[in-house]
């Protein structure tokens, strides 16, 4: 899976991130504050997608070396 990903195959790219998605979302929650002054805490939709999208980039960069 990773060696499809490092040469770019989407679906691969798309595995690991539904393997590591609870981490994600984890990793992406926000207090958030309702009327009566409650914290709820949500994820951060802005904040996942930029984790996501620093996972591809470094997926793109990671380099396999076969001995």
């Amino acid at each position: 899976t990773i060696v499809s990903a490092v040469e770019g195959n989407e679906n691969a790219i798309e595995k690991i991130l539904n393997h590591y998605d609870n981490y994600i979302c984890k990793s992406s929650l926000r207090p958030l504050y309702d009327d009566m002054g409650n914290m709820i805490l949500s994820v951060d939709m802005e904040m996942k997608g930029r984790i996501r999208a620093a996972i591809i980039e470094m997926i793109y960069k990671f380099e396999i070396s076969i001995v």
